[in-house]
């Protein structure tokens, strides 16, 4: 079997997955603090067919670190991270983190993010709203006050980007620990948006689509001429 086959199959595969990252990113557009993932390729040595035959590969995605846009909310349980860093989360899971600010209150009165999952306060501590509160603000250093008087801080961290890996759409699990230096700022009453630029996406996806396409057809034009040699050199002499 001709070696080219092999080379659009891996052309194709990585282009498949192009189309994954590339899809999703475009339907988290709207989500508060989403960032995108940009897709590597690697070139690799297909050394089961030649010595010096190169394919290309997926190797995997990063997350893109520009921010989003801060868009005013007043509703002062929406934050906006300013500065690179993230909010840390408890979850079932364990310790998470996330650049989605879109925070309410649960049954308890505990600040927990959309999904349900607290919010970490310093030390992992939960932060709890007295339920006579009338006034709740959020400093720019994460103190979350009621009534002027603190109640807890939020937990914020910073690391590498390649010590992070997503785990849905806004949330990332850390490999080490956090890395040192001044936090991001916190702006009360507002959202980060997605950093997904939709007309950039859109265009990734027409071409990431044109070339999977164009990969396939080569893989059944190679597929069409070896089942017709194999036909007229395998047939009666």
């Amino acid at each position: 079997m001709s070696s080219g086959i092999y080379l659009a199959t891996a052309g194709a595969v990585a282009q498949s997955e192009a189309l994954d990252t590339t899809a999703n990113n475009i339907a988290n557009a709207s989500t508060a603090g989403f960032r995108a993932d940009r897709v590597t390729f690697k070139q690799a040595l297909d050394k089961a067919k030649s010595a010096d035959t190169a394919v290309v590969a997926h190797a995997g995605t990063r997350v893109d670190t520009q921010p989003g846009t801060l868009q005013a909310t007043e509703n002062p349980l929406d934050c906006a991270l300013e500065g690179e860093g993230y909010f840390a989360i408890n979850t079932k899971d364990g310790t998470r983190y996330s650049r989605a600010g879109n925070f309410q209150l649960d049954a308890e009165r505990n600040l927990v993010t959309a999904e349900g999952n607290a919010v970490r306060g310093d030390g992992g501590a939960k932060i709890t709203i007295p339920p006579d509160a009338q006034v709740l603000s959020i400093g720019a250093d994460g103190s979350v006050s009621a009534d002027g008087v603190t109640v807890g801080k939020l937990e914020l961290a910073k690391f590498d980007p390649k010590q992070l890996r997503r785990e849905g759409n806004t949330l990332y699990s850390a490999a080490g620990k956090p890395q040192a230096g001044d936090p991001p700022k916190v702006h009360s009453g507002m959202l980060e948006s997605s950093n997904v630029n939709i007309v950039r996406g859109v265009v990734d996806l027409v071409k990431t689509s044109r070339t999977y396409e164009s990969l396939m057809k080569v893989i059944q034009g190679y597929h069409d001429v070896e089942s017709r040699a194999a036909r007229e050199l395998g047939g009666p002499k």
